[in-house]
């Protein structure tokens, strides 16, 4: 990151700019990772509506919607209003956290998908929606930060069994976006898979699930910038906004393609 070679800790502009950095603490209790997935979901219901128009589409600057920015803002105002409410599921851990899920993932599909057409593409839907869950499996792993910055497994117990559910969603995932001629499911899915496998195989290296954590949002936001270029805005925005409150609030760089080398 340009801006810690700019300024260092040591300097008195660090250390006023690290105190004024406090006053936005309330904007990570808004929980603004989550808004990469649930704007990627959103984008997906949008894709599914355009690629069935034209699998060809790419690098389309006009495709934007003021109706699909509308839904950003939707799907962004509720992850914010849900993410202090604790009955609220933040991973999956039983069959409640599942169906909200569901119901969420869906309704991010659909409103995406409603900014382009009334059509209701309804099994379009199904490889995005096991896609994302997989994702969620894997994000479902907890793991905690170290005095040192490096992160570890605070519970291994249900590592493998998520990693496992992950990689055969995934796997349907691929193969029913070919099935539906999606060139884009299908693509994110199959690039994803080698992730989640790798974890499986090694699984005492916790890098490699930092990786199937990053890249599972990492793909999809690429692929999907690669039709529709005019959604890198909010996702570089928001992207260096957290990287430069992380800087200077913990002195650390986050959020980060870099993963521990244990």
């Amino acid at each position: 990151m340009l801006i810690n070679r700019i300024i260092k800790p040591d300097s008195n502009l660090y250390r006023d700019l690290s105190n004024k950095s406090k006053q936005f603490d309330y904007f990570m209790n808004w929980d603004p990772l989550r808004w990469f997935g649930m704007w990627c979901m959103a984008l997906s219901g949008f894709n599914i509506v355009k690629g069935s128009e034209n699998r060809y589409i790419f690098w389309d600057w006009d495709s934007g919607t003021v109706f699909f920015y509308l839904v950003l803002i939707i799907v962004t105002i509720w992850t914010v209003m849900s993410s202090n409410n604790t009955n609220i599921p933040k991973k999956i851990d039983g069959p409640k956290s599942v169906l909200y899920f569901f119901v969420l993932g869906l309704s991010c599909l659909i409103l995406g998908s409603l900014s382009q057409s009334v059509h209701i593409y309804v099994f379009n839907y199904v490889p995005y929606i096991l896609h994302y869950f997989g994702i969620l499996f894997v994000f479902s792993i907890h793991m905690k930060s170290n005095d040192d910055h490096s992160s570890s497994i605070s519970n291994g117990n249900n590592r493998l069994l998520n990693l496992f559910f992950a990689s055969i969603l995934t796997l349907i995932s691929s193969l029913l976006g070919y099935q539906l001629d999606d060139p884009m499911i299908s693509t994110i899915s199959t690039v994803y898979m080698p992730f989640l496998i790798v974890s499986i195989i090694m699984p005492v290296h916790v890098r490699h699930l930092q990786r199937a954590k990053m890249y599972g949002l990492f793909i999809p936001a690429v692929f999907l910038s690669i039709r529709y270029p005019w959604f890198l805005i909010p996702l570089w925005s928001l992207f260096f906004i957290l990287r430069i409150y992380h800087y200077f609030r913990f002195n650390i760089v986050f959020p980060t393609f870099a993963v521990d080398i244990d």
